[in-house]
């Protein structure tokens, strides 16, 4: 598998962070549910308009998680779920 790769555009439409990835030449749509960022420690209490604000740095920090679904997937859509980010994962993103 290479390596996955991702648009730089994360979108934030009030319920889901979505960004585009791209591995072996397929494109990837990724989502994840407000309810997954609001699972992730530190995130728990984040509103609208600070999910918006800090997509990037959200979408950072659960990087690690994302691909591994991607590789576990090969869908061409994955949705990120609280089950799917685990601590090691986002040990390794903050870390």
């Amino acid at each position: 598998m290479s390596a996955v790769e991702f648009d730089s555009e994360i979108g934030w439409d009030g319920n889901s962070l979505t960004v585009w990835a791209t591995v072996n030449g397929s494109r990837v749509f990724c989502e994840i549910p407000r309810f997954t960022i609001h699972g992730v420690p530190l995130l728990s209490d984040e509103i609208s308009w600070e999910i918006s604000r800090d997509r990037a740095a959200i979408f950072d920090r659960l990087r690690p998680a994302v691909v591994a679904k991607i590789v576990r997937s090969r869908d061409n859509s994955i949705r990120l779920h609280s089950s799917d980010v685990s601590a090691p994962a986002l040990e390794l993103a903050v870390g």
